[in-house]
């Protein structure tokens, strides 16, 4: 793998989840609200695991940065993105399509949704993707700025679909005059 996909994916996968964190720390209890709404896991170990999920996004987002430690990063990544992706299936199966997914904090209210399967998928191709065997090239000071821009436009792309998918609703709802 040439080192600037493998560089571009895992900044834009650390600032991903870092602030994916970051909402979460900002406003705990409806991280925990959202949480018990799936109906996964007992009230009593919800709060435990709400600190678990933020320190393992937390934990991630660094130790991507690593490169010795870059496969573990990535290896928690994935993790995360299994279990929240198995989350959101497991309530759409069960119909639950209402409750908030809890991706964007208390500001933006997102329900659950297909397309949030999707796009969690996708992130975990691309975390799959970065934990190919990296092609041994030198790092030129061009390569450096191919993976910022990169990352800003991944990250613009990134934002902007998040906000058609937390709009796409309400634009049902104006659709139908409801």
């Amino acid at each position: 793998m040439d080192p600037v996909i493998t560089g571009s994916i895992c900044i834009g996968m650390s600032l991903l989840f870092a602030v994916a964190a970051a909402h979460k720390l900002r406003a705990p209890a409806a991280f925990r609200s959202a949480m018990d709404q799936y109906r996964l896991l007992p009230p009593r170990v919800s709060g435990g695991a709400a600190a678990f999920f933020v320190a393992a996004e937390l934990t991630a987002a660094l130790l991507v940065l690593i490169p010795a430690a870059r496969a573990a990063g990535l290896a928690i990544m994935a993790g995360l993105l299994l279990v929240y992706t198995t989350g959101i299936g497991i309530n759409l199966y069960r119909g639950r399509r209402d409750i908030d997914c809890g991706c964007n904090g208390p500001a933006s209210r997102q329900p659950l949704s297909g397309w949030l399967v999707l796009r969690n998928l996708a992130l975990l191709g691309l975390v799959l993707l970065a934990a190919q065997p990296a092609a041994g090239r030198p790092w030129s000071w061009l390569d450096g700025v191919v993976v910022a821009f990169t990352v800003l436009i991944a990250g613009g792309l990134y934002l902007a679909l998040n906000q058609l998918l937390a709009q796409a609703p309400r634009m049902v709802r104006l659709r139908s005059g409801a």
